[in-house]
């Protein structure tokens, strides 16, 4: 019988692989590279323009930037699926901590409850799948 633990960690890799995916189709869509992509997109790169507006980014910045949230959720994705649990919620909790530093330094309390909320998932994901003494899975 597969464990709670095991349950949540394969959620976690699902969840940020999907992420992962459709921040990509976000990209392909928003620059043209991929216009079939736009069905499966994020809407995370409008998100961050209209977020990072005041400071007037390049949008091969903000495209760069997007890229790299897309690395890491995929990487994470991955040590979650390997059961590499340090690094998949050192990865997903630094990710989504920066986004919730960036949310409040730019005064957006919508998009910061969301963030916040993930966190607080990832965090209470982390202490429920938390190995006990003898390491049993």
């Amino acid at each position: 019988m597969i464990s709670v633990r095991r349950t949540v960690l394969i959620v976690l890799s699902a969840w940020h692989g999907l992420a992962a995916v459709k921040n990509l189709c976000d990209l392909g869509a928003t620059f043209g590279l991929v216009p079939a992509a736009a069905r499966w997109r994020s809407h995370n790169f409008a998100a961050m323009e209209k977020l990072l507006a005041p400071l007037r980014p390049p949008r091969p910045l903000l495209g760069t930037l997007l890229a790299g949230v897309a690395a890491v959720e995929g990487a994470a994705a991955i040590a979650f699926a390997w059961g590499d649990d340090e690094l998949a919620f050192t990865l997903a909790t630094a990710l989504f901590g920066s986004f919730t530093l960036v949310d409040e330094a730019m005064a957006d309390y919508e998009l910061d409850q969301t963030h916040r909320e993930v966190l607080v998932f990832v965090l209470a994901a982390y202490l429920v799948t938390r190995r006990t003494v003898s390491g049993a899975d």
